[in-house]
């Protein structure tokens, strides 16, 4: 058996399967058995072409399908390889993704780009009722699971909030829960835009992805029970590492 194992397997040529699909579910049965397993890499498309005689546009099709279906991953300069399975996210008030990257054996953690007081953009500033030329706190992070970026994250917090505001403690990793605690903060409630987009070159580079990789948009405005806002979040999410689920 070579290195890539029973992938040799012939493909029918006489049959009405077109070969592109052929490959295809030849390379996601090995997956789903267990014989390629996540983040092993794939043969290159170069040698799937020699290795069953077809050309570079089944190759690429059969490889195109199994990237929709998320059981492989490719990366530019890299190579393909076997898709993690993804961690999954629900939308249960006051759980955080971070308990439910914990329930599923993953160790949460964030890296952080950016901590300081800025002028917000217009769309933030209309969202959070900030008067003009007003500084308001601003946080950059990446998510990580496992010490693996999964996704980008960026917070501005209201002015009415700033005095309260442990930033050491919000850089580190935290969040604004702690404010409860206090009697500072409220239980509050949250607007969320989920929306599918395209990943952008500076945030691909972040994530260690492609640009044009599919994510997971998240814009959020959070507002005291009296529909006071005093957090606004974006945040974009690996397509490939992580899905919400809504029970």
């Amino acid at each position: 058996m070579d290195e890539h194992g029973s992938l040799n397997a012939a493909l029918e040529r006489q049959s009405p399967i077109p070969l592109y699909y052929q490959l295809k579910q030849l390379l996601a049965a090995r997956i789903t058995a267990g014989e390629l397993k996540p983040d092993d890499m794939l043969p290159t498309e170069e040698e799937l072409q020699e290795q069953y005689g077809l050309s570079r546009t089944t190759v690429r099709q059969a490889l195109r399908e199994l990237e929709l279906e998320g059981l492989i991953t490719r990366f530019r300069g890299r190579g393909t390889f076997v898709a993690k399975p993804k961690l999954s996210h629900g939308l249960a008030p006051h759980r955080s993704l971070t308990q439910y990257l914990r329930d599923q054996g993953a160790v949460p953690g964030w890296r952080v780009l950016s901590s300081e007081l800025r002028l917000p953009p217009g769309e933030v500033a209309q969202a959070l009722a900030v008067p003009a030329g007003a500084n308001i706190f601003y946080l950059e992070r990446l998510r990580l699971a496992d010490d693996e970026p999964i996704g980008y994250h960026m917070a501005y917090v209201a002015p009415l909030l700033i005095p309260y505001i442990d930033m050491t403690r919000l850089a580190s990793g935290g969040s604004l829960a702690y404010l409860e605690g206090s009697g500072r903060l409220e239980k509050s409630k949250a607007h969320r835009i989920i929306e599918a987009v395209a990943a952008p070159e500076e945030i691909a580079d972040l994530l260690e992805i492609d640009a044009g990789s599919p994510m997971l948009s998240i814009r959020r405005t959070t507002l005291s029970p009296t529909g006071v806002p005093f957090e606004y979040m974006r945040a974009l999410y690996r397509g490939d590492r992580l899905q919400y689920h809504i029970v």
